[in-house]
């Protein structure tokens, strides 16, 4: 809390005396260490079910990028064709919503009977063969076998595929005689399955469109109900509210996976009718449409700030405005809950942009967006634009102000004293991202904080400029001066580096140095990068289907590298279900508009032409199996290099030089850094967690494990390209992009004794045996992207 509160004198405010009493509390506080005596008993003093432990690690198999990446192509296929026939409409939102629906059904209804044709072929194979007399390679080969009975659309063939490798892992576990599945034979278990199928699409259109219940049951809650053991350590991530949930297309595939767990781990048939049961009985949504109802409240208060007359109280009309923006808000059901303290914040935020509304007020701020670049956004803007413009910056700044208190801890919001400095705080922060600067220039000077880019001298404006409104855009464009080397540090949204996507994806040679415009945008509820690829029109380097991929994460590094301006980046938290498809609210990314750039394009194997995919390192902690597999793909301009130099017989130790930088720059960023190219298969660790469960360990424990890996990976590398160098050459030359390298090694030391003490087993870590004899290398070689 500043000394000095330009916006206003709390102490000058006062509450009526109801909301002055102190809140009670809704949440008691959570256990400090959610692993301790993890495995000793659970809540009714029994040992633990080992059973629970498979659920988990079968869970953490089924979370597959590539189904996720198929999923996402679905789901924004049907947000474009919405965005394109409905979104404009103006009638009611649940007639609107009805049309939708049924349009993309009809539109999905090929793959959907693909889908479900694949679980019945299926289901008349493997009804013939018993579990126990199938090898893991026949159930691959009859999955495998079955082909589509109709040509489909290369997403939708896409999709299928995915569909097969997650029915190849199911069929498999169910093989080893888990419950029920056994007892009842794969074949009528696929039947059961095929009908997880139209649920899985209903839930992808509805989100789409979008019509889910403005709050759903967070994973990490469904889970701990099914798995007791885990529950301390998912009310503790609960703690931040922003962990404990995961949304959009990260929600609709975990909530897919576990539904085929329920299934395979359910005790009788009895009960895997039930979890079908309760699966259908899910997808009777409420007939709410919390964006639509947003836009629209966002459209009428901006109309009544307007409106307002000299003198006139706003705190009416932002009392009308918070019930629909809190359902929109990721987080704002913790709000709702909080009769007082919502209007507290009304009365408050009423006071606080008092001094920007009105006639009195309305010309000079909307005189300042001008000046701050407004009509670089939009050229015709008239003068009811700039007026409606300056109410627009306020409610933005209403917006950000309640999704700021909404996100803060439940011992803030449950202390009056504390909600007050709080509150006061999160005005500023947000009046500094959405108002241009017009309060007086010693009032900057005494406090720069009010004033995110005070050398650029610009602001945020809500993008498009019609009624719905889908993202913020910054007014200036920021030329630049940039290489790939300056912004090495940088990572993309897939994790990777920006080197890599400057080089690889747009041709920028390593010491070439370009001059780029920087474009930034800021998501709002509901924003999909899809959509601003579409709606900048005025950016060809964005359009296209794989256009919105050129769309990078805006943090304070990225912001003080390039624009030497770091508090225009946002941080956001490694837990949220924020990604390259739909960014968390608030996030803020950016693009680069380079002159004779743009992506370098390959051709794919169903004909069309794709993005080339960059460098990149993934890798999995299979403690189950007691191996790491490390999966290293060179992009195309990397596998050339290395393949030139095979063919040349170069020094093995000059090409390993720069294959090791490569792998040492991944492990790092998986071990050490956002955790997003890292997987674990663990029985204590759920999905997307990963991460958040090494960092329970020592901080030497990582660095440690990723020096030895990186060690293992290069000396098993070396041997094996000297032995088998044309294996590689012959991959890079093939037509596909890249290659890939699959680094398995098995025992490595020191394994087990990590397993436990992610178990919370309180081994002694300092005695890690990582450097007591090395494992087994197995490597394989392939053309092209390979996902795991």
């Amino acid at each position: 809390m500043k000394n000095q509160a330009p916006f206003l004198n709390i102490m000058s405010f006062e509450m009526e005396e109801e909301s002055r009493a102190e809140i009670e509390r809704e949440t008691s506080v959570p256990r400090s260490s959610p692993f301790l005596s993890l495995y000793e008993s659970d809540e009714t003093g029994g040992f633990i079910n080992p059973e629970s432990e498979e659920y988990v690690v079968f869970l953490n198999e089924l979370q597959d990028e590539e189904f996720h990446e198929a999923l996402a192509s679905v789901w924004n296929e049907a947000a474009a064709i919405y965005e394109t026939r409905f979104a404009h409409e103006q009638g009611d939102p649940q007639t609107i919503g009805y049309q939708a629906e049924r349009l993309l059904n009809q539109h999905f209804a090929p793959l959907v009977a693909e889908a479900e044709g694949l679980f019945d072929g299926l289901a008349k194979q493997f009804s013939q063969r018993h579990a126990n007399s199938l090898t893991e390679a026949e159930i691959e080969t009859l999955v495998d076998r079955y082909q589509p009975s109709i040509e489909l659309a290369p997403n939708f063939e896409e999709f299928l595929g995915s569909l097969k490798k997650l029915a190849t892992k199911g069929l498999k576990w169910a093989k080893q005689g888990i419950s029920a599945a056994t007892a009842l034979g794969l074949g009528p278990l696929l039947e059961k399955l095929k009908k997880l199928i139209k649920p899985l699409f209903n839930r992808v259109i509805q989100f789409a469109i979008p019509k889910l219940p403005a709050q759903l049951q967070p994973i990490a809650r469904k889970l701990a109900e099914r798995v007791p053991f885990l529950k301390e350590f998912e009310e503790s991530t609960e703690l931040n509210p922003a962990s404990a949930e995961v949304s959009g297309i990260g929600q609709i595939q975990q909530e897919f996976n576990q539904n085929i767990a329920n299934l395979l781990f359910a005790a009788t048939e009895v009960e895997q009718d039930l979890e079908i049961a309760q699966v259908l009985t899910a997808q009777q949504v409420p007939e709410t449409y919390p964006l639509a109802e947003l836009d629209r409240a966002r459209d009428q208060f901006v109309t009544n700030l307007q409106r307002l007359k000299e003198g006139e109280d706003p705190t009416p009309h932002v009392e009308q405005f918070l019930p629909a923006l809190l359902p929109a808000l990721r987080i704002g059901i913790r709000l709702v809950g909080r009769r007082k303290v919502v209007d507290y914040l009304a009365n408050l935020v009423g006071k606080l942009i008092q001094k920007f509304v009105g006639p009195q007020y309305t010309r000079p701020l909307s005189q300042a967006i001008v000046d701050a670049g407004l009509r670089l956004i939009n050229l015709e803007a008239t003068a009811e634009d700039e007026a409606r413009a300056a109410a627009s910056a306020v409610a933005a700044t209403v917006e950000e102000t309640v999704r700021r208190i909404a996100a803060l801890p439940d011992y803030v919001m449950d202390n009056q004293e504390l909600l007050e400095g709080f509150a006061l705080e999160a005005f500023e922060q947000a009046a500094a991202a959405n108002l241009p600067q017009v309060l007086p220039d010693e009032t900057y000077r005494q406090r720069p904080d009010l004033a995110e880019a005070r050398k650029l001298r610009s602001t945020w404006i809500m993008m498009p400029q019609g009624r719905r409104k889908r993202y913020k855009k910054f007014c200036r464009k920021i030329p630049v001066k940039i290489t790939p080397h300056k912004v090495s540090e940088l990572e993309t949204f897939v994790g990777t580096s920006m080197q890599e996507f400057l080089e690889e994806e747009l041709g920028i040679a390593p010491g070439e140095e370009v001059a780029a415009v920087v474009h930034l945008f800021e998501a709002i509820p509901g924003t999909r990068t899809s959509d601003i690829a579409q709606l900048e029109e005025s950016l060809p380097g964005l359009r296209g289907p794989d256009g919105y991929k050129q769309l990078q994460p805006l943090s304070r590094e990225a912001a003080q590298l390039l624009l030497g301006e770091p508090d225009l980046g946002r941080e956001v938290d490694p837990h949220s279900s924020a990604d390259r498809y739909m960014p968390a609210v608030g996030q803020r990314l950016f693009y680069l508009e380079i002159a004779g750039k743009k992506p370098l394009m390959m051709p794919g194997a169903d004909g069309r032409s794709n993005a080339r995919r960059p460098t990149q390192v993934r890798l999995t902690l299979d403690f189950p199996k007691n191996e790491v597999q490390v999966r290293l793909f060179l992009g195309e301009i990397r596998a050339q290099e290395v393949a030139v130099k095979l063919r040349q017989r170069a020094h093995l130790g000059l090409v390993m030089t720069r294959v090791g930088r490569i792998v040492e720059r991944g492990l790092n960023r998986a071990l050490l850094g956002s955790g997003k190219r890292l997987k674990i298969i663990h029985e204590a660790v759920t999905p997307d967690h990963w991460i958040s469960a090494l960092r329970r360990l020592p901080s030497h424990v990582s660095q440690v494990l990723a020096q030895r890996l990186q060690e293992w990976v290069l000396k098993g590398l070396t041997e094996h390209l000297k032995q088998n160098a044309e294996e590689f050459i012959k991959a890079a030359e093939d037509i596909a992009d890249g290659v890939t390298l699959v680094i398995t090694l098995g025992n490595p030391p020191g394994l087990p004794q990590l397993r436990q003490a992610l178990k919370g087993k309180g081994v002694a870590l300092t005695s890690l045996k990582l450097a007591d004899g090395a494992p087994t290398v197995k490597i394989k070689i392939s053309s092209g992207y390979s996902h795991d």
